[in-house]
């Protein structure tokens, strides 16, 4: 019996996990190229641009049983203050320690329906 439920014990970490820590990356096709920062902490996570007077602060769901998985992130500080209290809708990909994510901007209530979605931004992180 015991080895029976030993054997079915292949529980997957949920990505929330995966996505703990601080995360180094750049935006795909950006106005201002450079690095950008991401930092996850529970289900908080901060986002500093390449422009450094760009930052957000948000609360996020992930929705892992879709396909693609898709990320909902709630706006709580901003260095652009009329963000505060927007949701925005992307869709991610977590594989060999990268994280692809594709987030349409803020006021769009529509989920990208691919990584090169028209009208999203795109970004690449790993983990630092």
């Amino acid at each position: 019996m015991l080895i029976g439920a030993a054997g079915c014990s292949t529980l997957r970490k949920s990505d929330t996990v995966a996505f703990q820590g601080r995360w180094l990356g750049k935006e795909i096709g950006a106005k201002t190229p450079g690095v950008c920062y991401l930092v996850v902490s529970g289900d908080n996570a901060e986002f500093r641009g390449a422009d450094t007077n760009e930052w957000y602060q948000a609360t996020f769901t992930l929705r892992e049983d879709t396909k693609p998985k898709q990320v909902v992130c709630l706006t709580t500080g901003s260095s652009y203050p009329p963000m505060i209290g927007i949701a925005r809708y992307g869709i991610y990909q977590m594989e060999d320690g990268m994280v692809r994510l594709t987030i349409n901007e803020a006021g769009d209530t529509s989920v990208p329906s691919r990584f090169d979605a028209p009208g999203s931004r795109k970004f690449e992180f790993r983990k630092k």
